[in-house]
């Protein structure tokens, strides 16, 4: 397909492309990234815990102004390690927060809808810092480091001081299922993690509506689901 009739399809008609397969938009490939949940106990492993949040800077191409958590797409010095997307979430925290950490814990899975023009495939993970470590923040592409609680990073994204983008939304809800450090490793181990890809589809009526897919299986895993934010413009998609 022509470059240009493909790159200049509005973001409705990439939406109404995907959900109908017509192959208007040529859905980008999505590139392997990790992320980072840095968890400070407020006290001892008992205790409840702050996150890191970098302000992402209004000049980034993806997700500016938006609050994220410390991490990146996978670089080529990543794959001298046995486990690049491991190797990649440890150096994006050191680059990033200043904090080398060791053990990290699997907790979820996102890949970037196919109508964004830049898509990753993220891998998210759990690592637990000791209580007062301050960190720092060491890149360009953030203007402001936070910790806060999950219920406190939520109520921000919910009246607008602090914007984030639907997969960082519902990590914070389930963060906040925990009281403590320790329930969360809990809940950590009974976690079922599969790559959640949120996806256009079309209803009977022909009116699109929202899925989350499995994106190892393409099938259904919730159907309907709310409207996000595109992580490229901020636009809302319904």
């Amino acid at each position: 397909m022509n470059d240009h009739v493909t790159s200049s399809l509005s973001v409705r008609e990439r939406i109404d492309s995907v959900a109908r397969g017509d192959n208007r938009w040529v859905i980008p490939p999505a590139l392997p990234a990790a992320t980072v949940v840095l968890l400070r106990p407020q006290g001892d492993m008992g205790s409840p815990f702050d996150v890191v949040m970098l302000r992402r800077a209004a000049t980034m191409e993806f997700a500016a102004h938006m609050a994220v958590f410390p991490g990146g797409k996978v670089d080529p010095v990543d794959h001298a390690f046995a486990d690049p997307i491991r190797a990649c979430a440890v150096r994006e925290v050191r680059e990033e927060v200043g904090i080398d950490i060791e053990k990290l814990i699997r907790w979820d899975h996102w890949i970037t809808p196919e109508i964004e023009p830049m898509r990753y495939d993220v891998h998210f993970y759990l690592a637990i810092v000791p209580a007062g470590t301050p960190g720092n923040l060491g890149t360009s592409e953030a203007q402001e480091m936070l910790w806060l609680t999950p219920e406190e990073g939520l109520r921000r994204s919910y009246d607008g001081s602090l914007p984030m983008l639907r997969p960082t939304q519902v990590v914070l809800q389930e963060l906040a299922a925990a009281s403590q450090v320790n329930e969360l490793l809990t809940l950590a181990a009974q976690r079922r993690i599969f790559p959640r890809l949120p996806r256009p589809a079309l209803n009977e009526d022909r009116t699109i509506r929202w899925d989350l897919l499995d994106g190892h299986t393409m099938q259904v895993a919730y159907r309907g689901v709310p409207e996000a934010r595109m992580e490229t413009s901020g636009e809302s998609i319904a």
